[in-house]
């Protein structure tokens, strides 16, 4: 289940923070730049904290949420075909994920 974060606050165009709900950003963030992806779980600021983003806690998100979200940022130069494909890794990362979670579940 995905959920954008920050939907109708006051918000940059060419930034999009996702939530995936049930998946650790950390894992995802590995598994998008083994896809050649670049994406952050937060801020320039807090790059390399495993902590949730304060801003997400701030706006109210639950700490699952906040730790499951995703950030991507537009540059002048993206094409439609690089935003395209984004979404086609992260479709496939979060099936892969999915379904390796469910493999581990404790029935």
């Amino acid at each position: 289940d995905a959920k954008q974060n920050g939907a109708n606050a006051p918000r940059l165009a060419n930034t999009l923070n996702l939530s995936l709900l049930g998946l650790d950003s950390e894992t995802l963030l590995i598994a998008l730049d083994l896809e050649g992806v670049c994406a952050s779980s937060g801020s320039a600021c807090m790059v390399g904290s495993v902590v949730a983003s304060h801003v997400l806690l701030a706006m109210g998100l639950q700490i699952e949420r906040a730790r499951s979200a995703v950030r991507f940022s537009l540059g002048k130069w993206t094409t439609a075909e690089e935003i395209k494909a984004t979404g086609d890794a992260v479709q496939k990362i979060v099936e892969r994920l999915q379904t390796r979670k469910s493999e581990y579940a404790v029935a």
